[in-house]
């Protein structure tokens, strides 16, 4: 177990774990802009460290929180979600009050709107409280370097800002997120600490799987883990409005559709091509290889590809506030 000292602002002064491990950044966490996934990762690592789970890297997980939000409802939200025993105690609220909250925090998780991450930023003190911290990013469309470059700009120097680029995605509310993690090659002008992607991994290991991925592929990965699962919903939509057409009812539709779609993930996550999927299932002349016809001939497969290479385009633009009209095709 790796030994902390903090300082009476809730600073750590970290001490080096005596097995070679990663040493422990801090016990505190701060969330900016705690919605509906930064309150989804606070539940997961809450239950991680509640449950004593064995999650990898548990020793470095951060075990007090400070929620920040910017309405009484919000926070009224959260607390409603919370177990009893840890209000207080382990999560305290913040409502309109980031920079005290970071200040006494340790790491942070910027979890707010994409466009909303530069006011948040420039707010007083805020730049000079994230100094030589751990800085978690779970912003679509804005880069380490965004962040990193505009703190920069705040306090008019080079200074040490080190952010850990992450996109986990909706199902962290159920500790099923499929997570990618930004890893910097060892050639990148700006490395970030070992302990900091292993914080950063462990955290995310209490909601889900965690990939890695470098920087230029980051984008894809941003689409394929946080955006299809609304793919896959409207998958998942289409089948039960044709099983409701033939007769069977929405909720026994939903149940089926959803459990089949969970099973076949499992068959391709322990090895099976999906190749092999599609084949096993449709024998010659049968009545799946008929339906397989039909989505071929809509194009179904191009049409994924197209959506693939649309949300990742798009991307660029998302922490300005842009909104991109596309056109027709």
């Amino acid at each position: 177990m790796t030994t902390t000292t903090f300082t009476s602002q809730g600073q750590n002064s970290s001490v080096p774990a005596q097995d070679g491990s990663p040493e422990r950044v801090g016990e505190t966490m701060a969330i900016l802009g705690c919605g509906i996934m930064g309150t989804a990762i606070l539940l997961g690592v809450v239950s991680a460290q509640t449950s004593g789970s064995k999650t990898s890297g548990a020793e470095l997980l951060p075990s007090r929180f400070r929620a920040c939000v910017r309405r009484p409802e919000s926070a009224q939200s959260i607390r409603a979600k919370l177990p009893p025993p840890t209000l207080d105690s382990t999560v305290i609220l913040h409502t309109n009050n980031n920079a005290a909250a970071v200040r006494e925090s340790d790491m942070v998780l910027l979890a707010c709107q994409p466009h909303l991450f530069k006011p948040i930023l420039e707010e007083p003190g805020m730049a000079e409280a994230l100094e030589g911290k751990l800085i978690i990013s779970v912003l679509a469309g804005v880069t380490s370097e965004d962040i990193e470059e505009h703190l920069q700009q705040i306090v008019k120097r080079e200074s040490g800002f080190s952010v850990v680029r992450v996109m986990p995605n909706i199902a962290c509310a159920v500790q099923a997120s499929s997570t990618v993690l930004e890893a910097r090659p060892s050639y990148h002008p700006r490395p970030l600490p070992e302990n900091f992607e292993a914080t950063a991994r462990a955290i995310f290991s209490c909601v889900g799987t965690v990939f890695a991925t470098h920087p230029d592929t980051f984008s894809i990965c941003t689409t394929l883990n946080g955006s299809t699962p609304a793919f896959f919903a409207m998958v998942i939509d289409g089948l039960v409005d044709g099983a409701v057409a033939l007769g069977l009812s929405r909720e026994q539709a939903t149940q089926m559709a959803a459990a089949t779609m969970r099973g076949s993930a499992e068959l391709i996550l322990s090895g099976k091509p999906t190749h092999d999927v599609r084949y096993e299932v449709a024998c010659p002349g049968g009545s799946t290889i008929q339906g397989i016809r039909t989505l071929e001939e809509a194009r179904t497969r191009a049409v994924w590809m197209d959506a693939m290479r649309a949300s990742t385009s798009e991307q660029s633009g998302l922490g300005s506030g842009i909104k991109v009209k596309r056109g027709s095709a």
